[in-house]
């Protein structure tokens, strides 16, 4: 297996949340647009035999060139001290790493090794109070409004006015998106590199008919940064998890995030284009387990996702990475 990391470079505003499932989702319409209705059912089979070809992050951010993971869901017991003064420290030094919602490399490396989340670096905040200078948000929301246009008078419909608030990164952010690749032959053979790459050219999330979501694309190149432990008894999910008997897990620490997702492209057309509601286990989240696969998680059973297109499946198998635990 090789990983791969794609830089994304923002052209416009985003409007959806680049999580891992929604990403999957993106890409299997543009496979199916390119490769047709057959391909399509033939890829998510694969997944559904526990055979994936590739598994994919969220969207995380880069800045000056280092790429920032979410940081895991586990928390150290304080340690106990004497005085009040070693006691006052402890507390200020917590607070302090708390704020930091993300690892470094170099941080979560050692986290994997040992199971101990340990902040080495101080905090962009921390840097902005120090040096005196104010802290520029790496992602900020914009406020757009639009309005719908009756199409007798071609002017303003009355009541139909709508905001929206497109998020945007500083110039010298970006995203990038890791994918593991388990199935090298497969993965060339779906032309798999080339449509993920579309997906974010064409646009991502809503409104992208309207230009939004979209993306300079890089190049996907290797990415030899992790080092995991071999004797891995555990695990954590860079993208939104769902759970598999297989997978054996003991949760040691986690979020959820319940979905109500809507049906994309044409579907959204449909009488009823309103999914059913979704809890996913969010990145960061930490699990022991039993098992020895290569990946974790699974996709949806037909007919559990949409009422209107019982074909609809959700995909929960994210980036994972091996953790050692003491």
């Amino acid at each position: 297996m090789k990983t791969y990391i794609l830089q994304l470079i923002q052209k416009s505003g985003l409007l959806s949340e680049l999580q891992s499932d929604t990403i999957y989702g993106h890409f299997c319409w543009r496979l199916k647009e390119r490769l047709g209705d057959e391909k399509l059912t033939e890829f998510i089979s694969l997944y559904k035999n526990e055979k994936p070809v590739f598994i994919l992050s969220d969207g995380l951010l880069q800045f000056n060139g280092e790429v920032r993971f979410p940081r895991p869901y586990i928390f150290s017991k304080p340690e106990i001290k004497e005085t009040k003064a070693e006691k006052v420290l402890e507390f200020v030094k917590r607070k302090a790493n708390k704020e930091r919602n993300y690892l470094t490399i170099t941080e979560l490396n050692s986290f994997l090794n040992s199971g101990e989340v340990i902040i080495e670096e101080k905090s962009e905040a921390e840097q902005s109070k120090r040096s005196g200078k104010r802290k520029i948000p790496l992602v900020t929301d914009a406020l757009r409004v639009s309005v719908q246009i009756d199409r007798n008078t071609f002017g303003s419909s009355e009541g139909r006015l709508f905001s929206y608030n497109p998020k945007y990164t500083r110039e010298d952010v970006s995203y990038v998106v890791l994918i593991k690749v388990i199935d090298d032959l497969t993965y060339k053979s779906f032309e798999c590199e080339s449509i993920l790459k579309e997906v974010f050219k064409v646009g991502f999330g809503k409104k992208k008919s309207s230009g939004y979501g979209q993306f300079n694309v890089g190049e996907i190149r290797e990415f030899n940064s992790f080092i995991e432990p071999e004797d891995a008894n555990a695990f954590m999910v860079l993208g939104n998890y769902l759970p598999d008997e297989s997978d054996e897990i003991t949760p040691m620490g986690y979020e959820i995030n319940t979905k109500y997702g809507i049906l994309g492209e044409e579907y959204s057309q449909s009488e009823n284009p309103f999914k059913n509601p979704i809890v996913f286990l969010t990145a960061g989240s930490c699990f022991k387990t039993n098992s020895t696969k290569k990946f974790f998680g699974k996709i949806s059973d037909e007919g559990k996702i949409s009422p209107a297109k019982k074909e609809v499946v959700q995909f929960g198998m994210p980036f994972t990475l091996n953790i050692k635990l003491s």
